[in-house]
C-alpha cells in the first residue's frame, strides 16, 4: 500500500520557506522535469491518518484477522490501479520514495495523491515530465483517439462488445485492436488478491461475508461479478468490503472502462435504525420526480440496504485524490433490476471532509449568514440523498432502435450527468421528506451543504466529472436567481425560494438528457455552463492559500 512521503502536513508547509528547489540535475541525470511550483502545490494536500476507527474495538480477533487479509488484498489492487492509470509514472513514484531534495519529496507526495504524473485538479496537466495524459488512461493504447476508435468500431462491429466491455484492456495488434480481459491483463495483481479473499472467507465466522468473499474472489478471476454483487447486498455483521473494478471516472475516452478500488469498512451497527425510513420511502421518491413516467420506472420491491461505516483502508481509484465520503453500488443494471443497490456512508471521511475543507471553503466563498448554516446532520442527509438518487430516474434508453443502459447511451458524458442527477435529485426530494417528517432541520442548511460540496469539486477543474457538473450547476443556479454575487461583501448569497425552483428546473433537464441518451444536449449544457466565471474564480484563487484542496489518507506501518 502507498505511504505518505512527507509524514506530516507541517513538513510540507515548512518546505515553502526553504531556499528553493535546485532542478539543475534534471537534465544532467535524466530526471524528469518537475513543475517549478511543486512544493506549493503539494502543500495543499493534507495527510491524514485514517487507518483506525473506534469501531475496531468491537471486533473479535477473528474479525481483525479478516480485516488484515482485506488490507493485504487492497495492496495488490492498488498496484493494479497504477497499471491502469500510469504504469510508467509508478516507476518514477517509487524512485522518489527516498528522495532528499524538497522538490522530489513534494513530487512524490503529489504523485501519491494523484496516482500518477498528472494533476487531477488542473485538468490532468503534467507536473512530472511533459507527457500528456491519455484520455482513457492505459486501459486503451495511449495514442488511441476517440475518432480512431469510433471508425474502427464502424468497420468492425463484431468487436464492439468486447472492446467496450467494462472489464477489458484494449491493445494494438498490428492494424487490429484486440480486447484482453482484466483478469488476464492484471493477473499478477488480481490472482493474489483473490487468494487473500478466499483466505479471509476461511477465517470468517459470518456466513454472509464468507459467501460473498468466495464469489468476489471468483469475480476477480473471471471478470464476472454478477453473483458477487448480489451477495454483497446481503452482507450483515461488523465488516464490509467493496473491492474490484467499479467506477469509470478515469476513462475519459469512452466512459465505459472500470478501474480497481478497495474500501475496507467497519460497520456502525447502531446506525441501522436511522436508515429504515429512507429505505421505505424510495418508491415514493422515484414517483415524486417531476418528470415523465417513462423516466421513472417503478421502484417497488427494490432492495436498498444502507450502512454507516468507517473506512479504515482504501486503495486504487477509491483513494485517488478526490476522497469519497459515500458510494452507491453495484452499478450493474442487471443487479439494480433484480435486487437493488447498497448505499455506504463513510462516517470518518464525512467528518474529515466537512471540517478540513467544506466549512473553511464555505466561509471563504459564501456570505457569513449563509456559511454559518453549514451543519453536520444536514450535510450527512444531503450526501445520503445523493447516493439514494443514483438509483432513481431512468435505467434504460431506446436509441437508434436499440435498448441500452444509460451508461452505454451517454458514453463519456455519463459520469458528469449522472452525478448531477444525483446531486440535484437529492436536493429536490428533501422538501418532500421534510413534509413527511423523515428529514428535519432547515432546508437552507441542506442547500449550503451541497453548495460547499460544489465549491470543493469546482476546484478539481474540468478533469473531474464532479468538477464539470458542479461548475455547470453553480452557473445554472446563478442564472436562475438562486445564487447572487454581492460585490460589496465579495461573497455569494443564497435565495432559498429561488433555489427550490432552480433545483426543479435543473433536475428536469438532467433527467431528460439521461432518459433520451442525448449526448449532444449533455455536451451543449456542459459547454454553456461549466466555465468558471470571474467572480468565483477570484475567490477560489484566494482560498488556495487558506483552505486545503484535499486531504490524503495515509496508512503508517
Amino acid at each position: 500500500m502507498k505511504k505518505s512521503p512527507m509524514g506530516l502536513a507541517l513538513c510540507l508547509a515548512a518546505l515553502l520557506t526553504a531556499s528553493g528547489c535546485d532542478n539543475d540535475d534534471h537534465s544532467s541525470n535524466n530526471d524528469p522535469v518537475i513543475a517549478p511550483d511543486i512544493i506549493q502545490r503539494a502543500a495543499q494536500f493534507v495527510p491524514k491518518d485514517l487507518s483506525h476507527s473506534p469501531l475496531q474495538a468491537r471486533l473479535t480477533d477473528q474479525e481483525q484477522a479478516v480485516v488484515n487479509k482485506f488490507v493485504q488484498a487492497a495492496a495488490y489492487l492498488d498496484a493494479a490501479f497504477w497499471q491502469q492509470v500510469d504504469p510508467d509514472g509508478e516507476k518514477i513514484f517509487k524512485s522518489f520514495a527516498n528522495a532528499t531534495t524538497p522538490d522530489k519529496q513534494a513530487a512524490h507526495h503529489l504523485m501519491d495523491a494523484n496516482y500518477g504524473r498528472w494533476d487531477r485538479f488542473r485538468e490532468f496537466a503534467p507536473f512530472v515530465g511533459t507527457q500528456l495524459r491519455p484520455a482513457g488512461g492505459y486501459v486503451y493504447p495511449a495514442d488511441l483517439t476517440r475518432a480512431e476508435l469510433d471508425a474502427y468500431l464502424v468497420a468492425h462491429p463484431d468487436q464492439k462488445t468486447d472492446l467496450l466491455n467494462p472489464y477489458t484492456v484494449v491493445r494494438r495488434n498490428g492494424n487490429q485492436l484486440i480486447a484482453v480481459p482484466y483478469h488476464q491483463a492484471y493477473a499478477d495483481y488480481v490472482l493474489p488478491a483473490a487468494a487473500l479473499l478466499d483466505e479471509a472467507a476461511a477465517l470468517s465466522q459470518n456466513p454472509s461475508l464468507a459467501y460473498y468473499l468466495r464469489l468476489e474472489a471468483q469475480g476477480l478471476r473471471t471478470d464476472d461479478y454478477y453473483a458477487a454483487d448480489l451477495a454483497w447486498l446481503d452482507l450483515d455483521g461488523n465488516l464490509d468490503v467493496s473491492i474490484g473494478p467499479h467506477e469509470t471516472y478515469d476513462d475519459q475516452l469512452t466512459g465505459q472502462k472500470t478501474f480497481y478500488k478497495v474500501n475496507v469498512l467497519i460497520v456502525d451497527q447502531s446506525a441501522a435504525g436511522q436508515f429504515a425510513q429512507y429505505k421505505a420511502m424510495i418508491p415514493q421518491l422515484q414517483a415524486n420526480l417531476p418528470v415523465d413516467p417513462q423516466y421513472k420506472p417503478d421502484q417497488t420491491g427494490t432492495l436498498t440496504p444502507m450502512i454507516l461505516a468507517d473506512d479504515i483502508r482504501r486503495a486504487g481509484q477509491a483513494r485517488s485524490i478526490m476522497e469519497g465520503v459515500a458510494f452507491s453500488l453495484p452499478n450493474d443494471p442487471r443487479v439494480l433490476a433484480a435486487k437493488g443497490s447498497k448505499k455506504v456512508m463513510m462516517g470518518n471521511y464525512l467528518s474529515a471532509r466537512r471540517t478540513t475543507v467544506l466549512e473553511p471553503l464555505a466561509q471563504a466563498i459564501l456570505d457569513p449568514a449563509t456559511a454559518q448554516q453549514m451543519e453536520a446532520n444536514a450535510y450527512f442527509t444531503w450526501v445520503l440523498m445523493h447516493e439514494i438518487t443514483h438509483t432513481l430516474g431512468p435505467r434504460e434508453v431506446i436509441k437508434n432502435g436499440q435498448t441500452l443502459t444509460v451508461r452505454e447511451a451517454m458514453g463519456q458524458y455519463y459520469s458528469p450527468i449522472e452525478e448531477g442527477k444525483a446531486d440535484i435529485g437529492g436536493l429536490y426530494n428533501l422538501p418532500y421528506l421534510m413534509e413527511r417528517g423523515v428529514v428535519t432541520g432547515a432546508l437552507a442548511a441542506h442547500y449550503v451543504g451541497y453548495l460547499a460540496e460544489a465549491l470543493r469539486s469546482i476546484r478539481f477543474g474540468m478533469g473531474s466529472a464532479y468538477g464539470v457538473i458542479r461548475s455547470s450547476a453553480w452557473n445554472f443556479l446563478i442564472d436562475q436567481g438562486a445564487l447572487r454575487y454581492d460585490p460589496d461583501q465579495q461573497r455569494f448569497l443564497l435565495d432559498v425560494d429561488q433555489m427550490t425552483a432552480a433545483v426543479k428546473n435543473l433536475l428536469v433537464k438532467l433527467i431528460a438528457i439521461e432518459g433520451e441518451g442525448n449526448t449532444q444536449a449533455a455536451a451543449d449544457f456542459i459547454a454553456a455552463y461549466s466555465p468558471v466565471r470571474p467572480e468565483l474564480k477570484k475567490l477560489l484563487d484566494q482560498a488556495e492559500t487558506t483552505v486545503p484542496l484535499e486531504f490524503v489518507p495515509v496508512y503508517p506501518k
